[in-house]
């Protein structure tokens, strides 16, 4: 009987634990449904033709763009962040969505991290502290080849991970951000989880969708925090 008793207090002591440790992501800092035929005013752009169009932001590069589409959003900085969307691919290979601080100037254009989304593969990054820190990022696009330790650090920053996800269909995205972790999910199963410490930036203020080529179709678009 003691032991009996001493097992379920362990369960309610770990069950009360986890539902403790469980952060819920009950404030909207912005949302949107794309019903009002136009952009929210609050969706910004650069290098991009992006348009409103039957209920959903159609992410679309312009044919003689250097840089692919970004469709961004500013809200107040933030520690924890949850950033949720459903899209389509319809011709694009490939989108992102980027967290950035443009006051941070550690790494190019403040990027923190990001997660890069293909059909056959989804890709999380911590570029404050890897592929966008400032002296990397210069090094390469100056054409300077990387040495063996920076190339074997880039890839713990890094985590790829292989999907087969329908080209055609519609999926929801979920990417979380506690602390110096970051998980993504799709279609309610995680799909990568990625721990670095660039991703405990404590002022993130700024999320991209950054389009490559012609198009991707997003709805039901929320940021929220704790």
């Amino acid at each position: 009987m003691k032991n009996l008793l001493a097992v379920s207090l362990c369960i309610m002591v770990c069950t009360a634990a986890s539902i403790v440790q469980a952060k819920e992501f009950d404030t909207v800092l912005f949302e949107d449904e794309f019903e009002d035929g136009t952009l929210d005013k609050r969706w910004g752009k650069w290098k991009s033709e992006s348009v409103e169009r039957d209920g959903v932001l159609v992410g679309i590069t312009p044919k003689d763009a250097d840089h692919p589409s970004v469709n961004t959003i500013e809200f107040d900085p933030q520690s924890d962040l949850e950033v949720s969307v459903s899209f389509q691919f319809n011709g694009s290979p490939s989108f992102s969505v980027m967290i950035r601080d443009l006051e941070y100037k550690g790494s190019h254009a403040g990027h923190i991290c990001h997660v890069a989304v293909r059909p056959e593969m989804v890709t999380l990054y911590d570029g404050k502290t890897g592929i966008f820190l400032k002296e990397i990022r210069d090094k390469r696009k100056a054409g300077e080849k990387l040495d063996a330790a920076t190339q074997a650090m880039l890839q713990r920053k890094s985590s790829r991970n292989p999907v087969e996800l329908d080209p055609q269909g519609w999926h929801d995205l979920v990417i979380r951000i506690e602390g110096d972790v970051m998980e993504v999910s799709i279609d309610g199963q995680q799909v990568g989880r990625l721990q670095s410490e660039g991703i405990a930036h404590a002022s993130k203020s700024n999320m991209n969708l950054t389009t490559v080529d012609r198009e991707v179709h997003y709805d039901h678009f929320a940021l929220r925090a704790p």
